[in-house]
């Protein structure tokens, strides 16, 4: 009664009861695949102070180092010269018979393994590359799609997993404030995670404004039901947001003219001998025409 409960990933029946009912962490599914990429990084790092290897080959090493003395410190200050000379000069001093060779590292092939390992973290957090790294798209790729397929999945988390305990608490500081529990018309939405161009929302405020209007127009909707829903969209569109609620209680509620009403109504004729509504002898009382093998219709 004093937590908000959220399970974390959800798992079957028999293990989620081995768990008690708790859902599994979103670290602990994914630890293997963080050890195998922190652990390829490291190796990387370390090999990068091996790109570039020198060896100094001296006749007798051996011999110089277990006699010692002077001979030894000798060999130590020629080793220092050698290193102050290619600081400072790039030369190499050391004796004809000496030998010196320096060694390059490959690094080839890294950067692919690297990639696998992040891209298994991608996939295991569902969270794509662009994001979850910062890394540019390769190709003629953009990443929207892969943005937008994350942004559903996480409005659908948002929905599935939040809604719930986020309206507990927001009913639990409505009670603890005002005393009493939500309205039954209470609602709330979530921040919109992905951000429209300019230009798609300026063509999405023409197309929703025009539709609008052409309802209006049409007799379809009223005033006020159009204001309503011009506001409503104005968080997408951008247009509508200065609309009070006073605009739109003043707005006329009535049905726009012609609802209803015929709108091409015919004409009444104007011309030609009005037609009589008196009865023709063929429909009168006495019949007298009757018995006639033709019958003509008078006025």
């Amino acid at each position: 009664s004093r937590l908000i409960r959220f399970d974390g990933v959800t798992l079957p029946f028999q293990q989620k009861m081995t768990e008690n009912e708790w859902g599994m962490s979103v670290v602990e599914r994914i630890w293997d695949r963080l050890t195998a990429f922190d652990s390829a990084t490291v190796g990387a790092a370390q090999l990068v102070y091996k790109a570039h290897l020198r060896t100094y080959k001296v006749e007798k090493l051996r011999e110089l180092i277990a006699l010692g003395g002077p001979a030894f410190e000798a060999l130590l200050k020629n080793i220092d010269l050698i290193r102050q000379f290619q600081s400072n000069e790039g030369m190499t001093l050391m004796d004809a018979r000496d030998t010196f060779e320096t060694h390059q590292y490959s690094f080839s092939g890294l950067d692919d393994i690297l990639s696998q390992f992040a891209e298994q973290i991608s996939g295991a957090v569902g969270i794509p590359l662009v994001r979850l790294f910062g890394q540019s798209p390769k190709g003629f790729s953009t990443g929207d799609a892969d943005l937008a397929n994350y942004y559903d999945r996480v409005s659908s988390l948002q929905e599935r997993r939040l809604r719930l305990p986020v309206r507990r608490v927001l009913d639990i500081m409505h009670r603890s404030e005002l005393g009493k529990p939500l309205p039954d018309d209470f609602t709330f939405e979530f921040n919109p995670l992905w951000q429209m161009s300019d230009v798609d929302r300026s063509t999405v405020a023409v197309n929703t404004t025009t539709a609008i209007v052409n309802a209006l127009d049409a007799g379809l909707m009223t005033t006020k039901a159009a204001m309503t829903d011009l506001r409503e969209n104005s968080d997408v569109t951008g247009i509508g947001a200065s609309i009070t609620d006073e605009d739109i209680e003043n707005a006329e509620d009535e049905a726009p003219p012609g609802i209803g009403e015929l709108v091409d109504k015919p004409p009444e004729p104007t011309g030609g001998d009005p037609i009589s509504n008196e009865p023709t002898a063929d429909s009168a009382g006495g019949r007298g025409y009757r018995k006639w093998a033709l019958r003509w219709f008078k006025r």
